[in-house]
């Protein structure tokens, strides 16, 4: 029979293709450094990039449900939530939106407070906003 493979010779394959695959992912995805917050995949750019604001000071803030009506994925627009703004630890700098690299500083737009917004449940956090923050959340989508 053509198909017939020993024991021995399918593990020995199936290992090998586990090889490739995890050479092939290791290359796609980097690991997440100590300092940030785990739990997703990134590619390098991103983790690099993350690096450098957590390194200038930057934190995000996620944003938070008031009740339990206002679950993430509740598009209900009668719930509110704490709106997730961006935050730098070292120059007190705020941000409402992701701070832009500018001269090499990331800088904010200094309107990140912390206020109540209706209007159901926000957008799932980016990767650059999961990594820099510290709890809270969901996962981002890929």
């Amino acid at each position: 029979m053509i198909f017939a493979f020993k024991k021995k010779d399918t593990i020995s394959r199936i290992l090998w293709i586990l090889a490739l695959l995890i050479m092939f992912l290791g290359n796609s995805f980097a690991q997440i450094p100590q300092g940030l917050r785990r739990g997703i995949e990134a590619d390098s750019a991103t983790v690099q990039k993350a690096l450098e604001m957590k390194r200038q000071g930057w934190t995000y803030i996620m944003p938070a449900p008031k009740s339990a009506q206002a679950a993430w994925g509740n598009r209900d627009g009668r719930t509110t939530w704490w709106a997730g703004y961006w935050k730098n630890n070292k120059t007190n700098e705020t941000s409402s939106s992701e701070p832009i690299l500018d001269n090499g500083r990331y800088r904010g737009d200094n309107n990140g407070v912390r206020y109540w917004r209706k209007g159901g449940t926000p957008p799932p956090p980016t990767k650059i906003e999961w990594l820099l923050s510290t709890s809270g959340g969901i996962p981002p989508k890929n």
